[in-house]
Formats: C-alpha cells, structure tokens, sequence
C-alpha cells in the first residue's frame, strides 16, 4: 500500500516532518535539561531522545518512507534539526502560513479517495502502525505547512529559465532521451477485406525490394488523394503528434527503408517508409516536456536551497547553547 502521507519534500524536509510540536513530544521532569534556546523557544534533553524513538518508529517509516533513521544517531545531527525545526515553527507562524482543520480535513478526504478507502479503513489502518489519527492529523498539518513554507519562500528562488533546462539536456545526454521526430510517406490501401490486404502485401513486396521507387508506387497504387500526387509524403512529425499505429513502425525503421509489415487502421491499409529521423531539438520539445525538465532541475535544488535558507534564518535568530553558555547572535 502506498504512504497515506505523500511526500512533497526533499530528505532534509522529510526529516523534520517527523517532529513533534513542543507539547507532544512526551511528559517533562523537573530534572530535564535545557540544551537550547531559539528565539523564545527551547529544546530540552528529552527531545533528542525523543526524536530518535519516532524516527526509528514503524509507524513513521511506512506513512511518510524515505528516511534512514541509522543517519540520525548522532546527538549533534539530532540537535540541529532541532533547532531547524523551532526555526521553521517560527517562520511559519510569522509568515501566517499555518494551516486550518478544515484544510487537514479537505487534505485527508484526498488521500483516501486516492487509496481507495474509507475512513474507517484510514483509522483501522494507522491503529496496526502504532499510531492514532489525531497523531496523523498533526502530521499532515505539519507537512502542509512544511509545503506553504516552500511555495512562499524557497519557490520564487527557484524560476527556472529556457537556458537552464537547454544546459540541464546538454549536461544529461542532450535531447536524444525526449525523442524523435520523423519525416514519413505512406501508401494507403482503401479496398477492404481480404482482397485490400493482398493488394496491400503486393504493393508493399514491390517498396522493400526498392524503396527509391516508393514515391513512384505511391503516385500509382495509393488511395489517398491528399498525398499521392506528391509520394505519399506526410511531413515531419513528432511521435505524438502521428497516427498511433505508425508509432512502433517509425521507431523501428532506419532512414530510406520501408516498414516490413502491412499497417491495419480505421482508413485501411498502410505502407510507411521513414525518409527522416533526427533527434528533437531544445526548440521542436512541446512545452509540457519542458515543464517536466524544469521540474526536475527544481527538485534537485531544492534541497539546497532549503538548506541555504535554513542557515540564513539560524544566522537571522538568537541561538543559546546553555551547555556551553555561549551566546550565538549573528546577521546583525
């Protein structure tokens, strides 16, 4: 089954969704250590421990996946996304980012309509992980505003240009991988039956045993009128935009040779011979293909720029390690 929780994040997010606010994250004593303060807010010895327990946790690992909890042993690593995390509250707070029970409500009848369940089945489901709903509840909240957070402040960092996604090609294989473009002619047979599938084969036994005459044989034999005259020439088209039936005969053809097989469409029957191929340019990509590259420059800097602003807010805030009595105050 896959994560009741949808990821939107990079790693370095993912592991500070698994925080719980201040009050759930178990009972303090009064022998309970301050280690740090951020801002107003502190983190005491019992969260570190705390963390750990969760990210180890079953329940965590299969709603949100992706994290390895052995990278978070160290006190130090924990400590810091501690302190990541205080620092994030506080911007979300600032920022008015936070997030109402109706839009956690509107998030979870999405994610069971998606998983095919009901909300018993949702219930019945995070009680065999350990965990309860209203445990699951603050986690999707959490990762909504985790979400805000990125779209109002790390987003408008990330505008992707033209020539980014041109170098981003060039750097991974140029755009052979997004494709083809074919320059095809076809000679179509209407006659039905049979009878229109041996005239077919004849005609296409002819264009394989000389397919510089294609043209010739598409002026004689051809029933389309459109193209006939001219050799049965259809331009030069991209996978998607051809008819799907001569999709497989384009990629398997080589340049000058016609396809060995007899092509059945609604219309008739089809002979397909590749005149051209030549691999997309940065300029024939359809801008969905685009969109789809640009994103994926995003994702791979998005990590970095989380990071990047992270540590301009730590910079930003007034941080005191009272095991050190040092007082960090730097940006100012």
């Amino acid at each position: 089954m896959k994560p009741f929780l949808p990821v939107f994040f990079s790693p370095f997010l993912l592991c500070l969704l698994l925080l719980a606010p201040a009050n759930a994250l178990g009972k303090r004593t009064v022998l309970d250590k301050s280690i740090v303060t951020v801002n107003n807010d502190i983190v005491l010895e019992s969260d570190i421990e705390a963390f750990r327990k969760k990210a180890k946790s079953k329940n965590f690992q299969d709603l949100f996946g992706g994290l390895d909890p052995k990278k978070l042993e160290g006190r130090d690593t924990v400590l810091q996304l501690l302190v990541e995390e205080k620092i994030l509250d506080q911007q979300v707070k600032k920022l008015e980012l936070t997030v109402t029970d109706t839009e956690v409500d509107r998030h979870i009848r999405t994610i069971i309509e998606r998983n095919g369940i009901n909300e018993g089945q949702l219930k019945a489901r995070l009680k065999d992980l350990g965990t309860t709903m209203a445990e699951y509840r603050e986690g999707i909240k959490r990762q909504l505003e985790r979400r805000n957070l990125v779209e109002r402040e790390i987003k408008p960092m990330m505008e992707v240009s033209d020539e980014e996604v041109r170098h981003f090609l060039l750097r991974n294989g140029g755009t052979s991988g997004m494709g083809h473009r074919y320059e095809l002619a076809h000679i179509l047979i209407t006659t039905k039956g049979k009878q229109g599938e041996a005239r077919a084969k004849k005609v296409l036994a002819e264009a394989i045993a000389n397919p510089s005459n294609f043209a010739s044989l598409a002026k004689d034999f051809s029933d389309d009128a459109a193209t006939s005259a001219t050799g049965g020439g259809l331009g030069m088209l991209s996978i998607d935009s051809m008819a799907s039936e001569f999709r497989e005969a384009a990629r398997k053809t080589e340049p000058g040779r016609v396809f060995p097989k007899v092509i059945r469409t609604p219309g008739g029957f089809h002979l397909l011979k590749v005149l051209k191929s030549e691999a997309l340019s940065f300029a024939d990509l359809p801008e969905e293909t685009k969109a789809q590259v640009r994103n994926q420059v995003m994702s791979q800097e998005l990590e970095k720029k989380m990071s990047l602003w992270i540590e301009r807010k730590k910079n930003e805030a007034h941080i005191r390690l009272s095991d050190t009595k040092k007082d960090e105050k730097s940006g100012g």
